[in-house]
């Protein structure tokens, strides 16, 4: 039966499909309408806060402007009587009749007159001797009576006499002469009778040839300003004041005296807004100020707003003058709470109803739901029942038409499942059994292939056993020449070459198998460098073409990365470049790139150009597949075609890509860029042996009992370690070396893996059964690849593995750290004393041929450098050409240009 792959916790039930869409959009539709409700009740309250503040600014400028224009009308009209002669202003009596009408009539409160002759007359409603006259006839200067009047303008008595009097010399008698036309005093100021603020408006009188006949002075009393902005109805929250340009308080709805009085002294001063007792007005203030910067710059009206708090505040403000030294400026400030309190409780009443409709939406989509969903779930659980195998059940047929429908349609669907499942379940068994047979087919070959492999591996490595390890053993123990060195260094390279050409069939199996892995360690990269190209260069000199090298100055001394893994993609890479290079050169670039921000890291570039057959773009395609090979047909048979496609891979696995530039006919270039941690102790971590050569060890002479049923193998452990010292024991089989173990009783033993008669797993569990042989030091020596026997090994009783061909260093090594060896070394000095002779001895040639070679060093023309060291290598410069001609054939180039620079210097 098929099972659902469906995850039960990722499907969602049908009633919340159909509940909670529903739900969503009756909310979402009601809390649309109530969002637009408020945005545009918000809209309202702006445009009626607006149109409320602009008519209450209209009402408070026209009713101020009226208070201030009667006391000009009033002094207009005498002025203008008495310029006609209407008006005598010489006859006292008439005069104070006359200002007695207009000040009973509450036209003004009071005015006066003030002739050039020093005549005066006052008239003025006070509150404790209602209204007073104060004359100062020119007959009696400079003294001035003061009466009360009568309820028909009649003096009742004499309050008292001043003394000293003369209007002429009052400031607001000056005022008017300096102007020369109506003019209100500058600033409010303290009344002498009534002590309120007070301010006052006087204009001269001429006569008709122009003459000064006297000054007229009207008194305006702020207190009824404040008395009409309490009234002024602003709402319950709203205030209103008025203040001058220099932003000081004139007048306001909530303080009755904006000033400072000291009546004692008969003194005002005056508050500036910003610093009013009243909190909303010292912040409407200091809100306009940081509008506006300052009050002269209003200069129409305005319409602002501000937080107060969390609350919004809306100010008009408006300019008030009458062209006569009035220049105030009207405020009125207005919280937008007193308009959105309506729009608040709509919007509580719009959340209510929104609640209400989610509710009864819910509920109904919930019935619904179950209404729709029951037929679906039966038909829900006659599907599962069929697909536990069920095949006979059916669905009831239901009221709905639609579901009716399907309900008819799955019981059909039933019956011809039931039909289609049996003929399937025989095509399936069929199906079955021919799977099971390509099954074992496939797995029988992958067990031929593994096992070839294996066979293959083993076999090949066996005598490279020999080869690497008697070139090991050479280079060790026999003295040879600077060339026979080189030689024998060249022989152990291409060995390990040639190892690693097999293990590219290897990799090739572990790369289908995805199980291809890097293992970064830390390595001296100059000596990396120098084995890599000496290899190459050897095949480019046997071919005839140039090989270069060039390495950037500034590379790193030593790297964190897999170094096995990055000679083999240099190595495939060069020797490709070689092999389709008829002519030419190939040149080996190695740059640092500072691309990276991780200091402790460093961006290396490497680069194989040739002068070869190059690529056709149909063929760069192609060459990284396995297999697959372009160029000369000829040049195809010489490699496998794995070479590009194990290196792309590895390179991928480094966290980069091979990538490719190529001409056909021309030429090539393959370079990849590779980040690799930079190791500044790398010699700690590496496996470097001294170059000191091993004599032998201090202590006893030490027994090693070697395993093997091959004799090279055998040959070679022999002669790496019988020469320092040990006593060798040799076996052929696991049970020869049972023998062996019980009658010499080795310090060490080295036994192989696949061999006749007794194996080493079997030598192994034997030894380790054995009471009196369990405690022996066992390393395992063995040509297999396959990990697991590496693992089987250790657990069964080994010690340790080396892998086969045999690395001297390793096994000396691990012999040194189990023995628990100190090594005996020869003298480093008589290794050096040759070398220090010649050195002493080396003669360099003229200056003219040292120029010649750090210009071809420079250059990197190695060639060039060896063919002018031979034309000079006769007589005394022997020395100085046998040691330029051994850097040059190393391709040791920055050494070379050190070399030659230091006699040019």
């Amino acid at each position: 039966m098929m099972k659902s792959n469906a995850n039960p916790a990722k499907t969602l039930p049908l009633r919340l499909v159909l509940v909670v869409p529903f739900v969503l959009q009756i909310f979402a539709a009601v809390g649309l309408t109530g969002y637009l409700s408020l945005r545009n009740g918000q809209q309202a309250v702006n445009d009626v806060s607006s149109q409320l503040r602009q008519e209450i600014s209209d009402r408070l400028n026209l009713q101020v402007l009226a208070y201030l224009d009667k006391p000009y009308i009033v002094g207009q009209t005498i002025v203008a009587a008495g310029q006609e002669g209407r008006l005598d202003l010489t006859d006292v009596t008439k005069l104070e009749r006359t200002f007695w009408r207009l000040v009973s009539q509450d036209t003004v409160e009071f005015m006066q007159i003030a002739l050039t002759d020093g005549t005066s007359i006052t008239l003025e409603d006070t509150l404790k001797d209602g209204i007073v006259s104060r004359v100062g006839d020119k007959a009696n200067l400079p003294q001035r009576q003061i009466y009360s009047l009568g309820d028909r303008g009649q003096r009742t008595r004499l309050i008292e006499t001043q003394p000293m009097f003369d209007a002429r010399t009052r400031s607001w008698y000056l005022a008017a002469l300096k102007a020369g036309k109506p003019i209100w005093t500058s600033q409010p100021y303290l009344g002498q009778t009534t002590k309120k603020a007070t301010i006052a408006l006087t204009q001269p009188i001429y006569n008709s040839d122009g003459n000064l006949l006297g000054v007229q002075n009207n008194i305006f009393r702020i207190s009824k300003i404040h008395s009409f902005l309490n009234n002024l109805q602003v709402n319950q929250t709203g205030q209103t004041f008025i203040i001058d340009r220099s932003g000081n308080l004139i007048a306001s709805s909530t303080i009755e005296e904006p000033y400072i009085i000291d009546r004692k002294k008969n003194e005002l001063q005056q508050i500036p807004a910003v610093k009013s007792e009243n909190y909303v007005m010292r912040q409407t203030a200091q809100a306009i100020l940081e509008r506006l910067g300052t009050f002269n710059n209003i200069a129409e009206s305005q319409q602002l707003d501000f937080m107060l708090g969390n609350q919004r505040q809306f100010i008009q403000i408006s300019t008030i003058n009458d062209k006569r030294g009035i220049d105030w400026i009207g405020v009125i400030v207005v919280p937008e709470s007193t308009f959105m309190a309506q729009i608040n409780a709509n919007t509580r009443t719009t959340i209510i109803l929104c609640l209400g409709a989610l509710v009864l939406a819910t509920v109904l989509g919930i019935y619904t739901s179950q209404w729709i969903a029951d037929p679906i779930l039966k038909l829900q659980q006659a599907s599962e029942a069929i697909a536990t195998g069920e095949l006979d059940r059916t669905v009831e047929i239901n009221d709905i038409k639609e579901l009716a429908g399907l309900a008819r349609s799955f019981n059909q669907m039933a019956a011809q499942l039931k039909t289609s499942f049996t003929v399937l379940e025989a095509r399936v068994a069929e199906r079955t059994l021919e799977l099971q047979q390509a099954k074992e087919l496939a797995d029988n070959a992958n067990a031929a292939k593994s096992e070839f492999l294996a066979n293959m591996s083993h076999e090949l490595r066996t005598p490279l056993n020999g080869i690497l390890g008697y070139a090991q053993i050479l280079q060790r123990s026999e003295p040879l020449t600077s060339k026979g060195s080189n030689g024998v260094n060249i022989i152990y390279q291409c060995g390990s070459h040639l190892l690693t050409l097999i293990n590219d069939i290897l990799d090739l199996s572990k790369i289908e198998a995805g199980k291809l892995e890097i293992y970064p360690a830390s390595f001296y990269f100059p000596s990396f460098l120098q084995s890599v190209v000496e290899i190459n260069s050897i095949r480019a000199q046997q071919k005839g073409i140039t090989f270069d090298f060039l390495p950037d100055d500034n590379l790193p001394m030593g790297v964190l990365a897999d170094e096995k893994r990055l000679r083999q993609v240099l190595i495939n890479l060069l020797s490709n470049a070689i092999k389709f290079t008829n002519q030419g050169s190939v040149t080996f670039l190695v740059e640092r790139v500072e691309t990276t921000d991780r200091p402790d890291f460093c961006t290396l570039r490497f680069s194989v150009k040739d002068t070869g057959v190059g690529i056709t773009p149909q063929q760069l395609e192609q060459i990284f597949q396995p297999f697959e090979q372009v160029g000369d047909i000829k040049k195809q048979s010489e490699g496998t075609g794995l070479g590009l496609a194990i290196s792309h891979k590895i390179v991928s696995l480094m966290g980069s890509e091979i990538k490719v530039e190529s001409i056909s006919g021309e030429g090539s270039t393959f370079s990849f860029e590779v980040e690799l941690p930079e190791e500044k102790d790398w010699a700690a971590d590496s496996r470097v042996v001294s170059q000191r050569t091993i004599l032998g060890y201090a202590g006893k002479r030490r027994k090693i009992l070697l395993i093997d049923d091959r004799w090279e193998n055998r040959s070679v452990l022999l002669n790496l370690l019988e020469p320092i010292g040990f006593k060798i024991i040799e076996a052929s089989d696991g049970q020869e070396g049972l023998q062996q173990v019980l009658q010499t009783a080795p310090d060490l033993i080295i036994t192989d893996l696949s061999m006749p008669v007794m194996d080493g797993f079997e030598f192994l569990h034997s030894l380790r059964s054995h009471p009196e042989l369990q405690h022996h030091i066992v390393l395992v020596s063995s040509a297999s690849v396959f990990e697991i026997d590496r693992l089987n090994s250790i657990k069964a009783g080994g010690n340790n593995f080396l892998p086969k061909p045999i690395q001297a260093e390793i096994l000396l090594e691990q012999v040194q750290k189990y023995l628990k060896l100190e090594w005996i070394y020869q003298d480093p000095k008589d290794e050096q004393l040759w070398e220090l002779d010649v050195a002493q001895e080396i003669k360099p040639p003229s200056d003219a041929i040292l120029t010649q070679l750090a210009q071809l060093a420079k250059m990197g023309d190695l060639e060039e450098v060896m063919e002018v060291a031979q034309q000079i290598s006769d007589g005394d410069n022997a020395a100085f050409v046998r040691e330029l001609i051994q850097m040059a054939e190393a391709c040791e180039i920055k050494q070379l240009r050190a070399f030659i620079q230091q006699y040019l210097a």
